[in-house]
């Protein structure tokens, strides 16, 4: 099987030869997967609903605004946007060069070693960002770009305080989504993790893609465990206890005291809006409603309505007025 460090070899040789083949074979039946997958994809994102616009942020005001101030600064003091422009260009010419020469020896020369603006970004730590060409150059693009935004945002000197702090965060999130690491032709960790796998890596993280879209109408929406792992009164929620009372905000479930004695006053309790109730009976071992009623209490637990469209005005002044 090829290893991960085999990386270096295959880019610089631009082939990969596994044993009689059988490599190559293998990542040739999990590329056909991904265009199956990929199928699927397309699917899912088609099934999508349109985006609403209330919840798009930034909106495009911010961005008038900061083109604005941009241009204002860029009449006002040319020099100062010629500075930064010219600096830009150098440097990303001479980037260009050092890889070329780079590429060209098989190796990072020595006197091209300078300063790294993203030194303890553990989105870098792969020894490749330094020591091959290709990828220490796109890196250092990456770096030059994020600085040249991030001076530009900064150097806006007109703008409301508020509207710049949200410019300078909406801006670092645009740069972050940016980042080489968060694509497959410029990631050495994913890139080796393909070539270590024969290609079952890319299979499996765009498998997990799909079931997310397919499972939520084609929104991005990461599942952060197994859905079908879990059972109510099966292997969660096992505690006995009734349904007393109902309305369209909630339940009231009642769980009787095991005890022979027990306290004349009740609990209830109210579990926050962003959990189920289950998440105080989450096993026998750590369910707090069980040992509650261990103790001879009866108690009753609120259990929260999932919105539906059959809601559509209600909100927290609802759900605290009928709800809670």
């Amino acid at each position: 099987m090829l290893r991960g460090r085999n990386l270096r070899g295959i880019l610089r040789n631009g082939n990969a030869r596994g044993r009689d083949g059988k490599n190559l074979e293998k990542l040739n039946q999990n590329l056909e997967r991904v265009e199956e997958l990929s199928q699927r994809l397309v699917q899912a994102l088609s099934a999508r609903n349109p985006a609403d616009p209330s919840l798009s942020g930034p909106s495009q005001d911010l961005f008038a605004k900061a083109a604005a101030s941009y241009w204002q600064e860029m009449f006002e003091n040319p020099g100062r946007i010629y500075e930064r422009q010219l600096e830009y260009w150098s440097r990303s010419v001479r980037h260009f060069l050092e890889a070329q020469q780079a590429l060209a020896q098989g190796q990072v020369p020595e006197d091209a070693q300078e300063e790294d603006p993203l030194k303890g970004d553990k989105r870098f730590t792969n020894p490749l960002w330094q020591t091959h060409p290709y990828f220490r150059y796109i890196k250092a693009q990456y770096a030059l770009n994020k600085q040249a935004v991030e001076e530009a945002v900064a150097a806006l000197d007109d703008l409301d305080p508020r509207e710049k702090r949200r410019l300078e965060y909406f801006s670092s999130q645009i740069v972050d989504m940016m980042s080489p690491t968060n694509f497959l032709g410029t990631n050495p960790d994913a890139l080796e993790r393909a070539v270590e796998t024969e290609g079952e890596s890319l299979v499996r993280g765009l498998e997990n893609l799909v079931a997310d879209l397919e499972a939520n109408g084609g929104e991005m929406v990461v599942r952060l465990a197994d859905d079908s792992a879990f059972e109510l009164g099966g292997n969660i929620a096992t505690a006995p206890g009734e349904v007393v009372y109902r309305n369209k905000m909630m339940e009231l479930i009642q769980y009787a005291p095991t005890t022979e004695q027990v306290y004349a006053t009740p609990l209830i309790i109210f579990p926050p809006w962003i959990n189920k109730f289950y998440i105080l009976d989450l096993k026998e071992k750590n369910s707090l409603i069980r040992w509650i009623v261990e103790q001879g209490y009866t108690l009753f637990v609120v259990s929260g309505s999932i919105p539906t469209a059959l809601m559509p005005r209600s909100g927290w002044t609802t759900t605290s007025r009928t709800g809670s």
